[in-house]
């Protein structure tokens, strides 16, 4: 018995010193503003508010899994009130065709996935899309998100480059000239299409974080959550080293 609590109390130390939370691999941010916009009359703007401020923002986001994480959001502060997305297209390789999508939290929505069947008008054609109800409740607006997870087979693994295709343009060569990802905003006198632009690009500025935003980007605290298997790991951790130290004080 004295061996296996010290065992325990040398594993535990060791699993505890290896434990992280669960972090992401990689992650790929695409954001949405008027001057990006392709069709129809560009959004109506709040004061203050510039053609390059980003009104909406895709984020993908990998972990070396079978999944990804998709994150679709619209800003508070830029829009003039009442705007929301209706339609949210984007790309996906082989891979990415074969997954199942669920959604993990905020504003539902109808999904899909194949090769390039979902027309963004305009700009070509897009493998997947995200149709939300142009009605409230249900519609995406702003200060609202809706996050995804996009599983395929175990043996696999897939990445955000997974997702970093060209729409498929008329008349010109295939996922050479597109875009990577598309929106559809509507709630005013016309609607229109803006075309997605990668964080950090000029004239792609990022949205600004709304007042209160926990998220680590936004200055806030908020932390991964372990997986089950590791909370299970940090409490055999903790009975090997009181178990260890229990024997020691005797």
């Amino acid at each position: 018995m004295k061996s296996i609590k010290s065992a325990l109390g040398v594993l535990g130390a060791a699993l505890l010193m290896g434990v992280a939370p669960l972090s992401h691999a990689g992650e790929w941010t695409l954001n949405f503003n008027n001057a990006n916009v392709y069709t129809g009359d560009a959004p109506p703007l709040q004061d203050g508010a510039t053609a390059t401020d980003s009104w909406a923002q895709l984020k993908f986001t990998d972990y070396g899994t079978n999944y990804v994480d998709i994150s679709l959001s619209v800003a508070t502060g830029v829009l003039s009130p009442g705007i929301y997305v209706n339609d949210w297209w984007f790309n996906g390789d082989a891979l990415a065709q074969t997954g199942t999508f669920s959604l993990l939290s905020g504003v539902n929505a109808t999904t899909s996935i194949c090769s390039d069947c979902q027309n963004g008008t305009g700009s070509g054609s897009y493998d997947g899309v995200f149709h939300f109800v142009n009605a409230n409740p249900g519609e995406l607006a702003q200060g609202n998100e809706s996050i995804w997870r996009l599983t395929v087979d175990a043996a696999e693994t897939l990445s955000v480059n997974d997702f970093m295709l060209l729409s498929c343009m008329p008349g010109r060569t295939c996922g050479t000239d597109g875009l990577f990802a598309a929106v559809h905003v509507q709630g005013y006198a016309s609607s229109a299409k803006s075309g997605g632009c990668v964080d950090g690009e000029e004239n792609c500025t990022p949205p600004e974080c709304p007042p209160g935003d926990t998220r680590p980007e936004c200055g806030g605290g908020e932390q991964e959550i372990p997986e089950p298997a590791t909370l299970a790991i940090v409490g055999i951790g903790l009975l090997g080293m009181a178990l260890s130290r229990r024997r020691s004080i005797r």
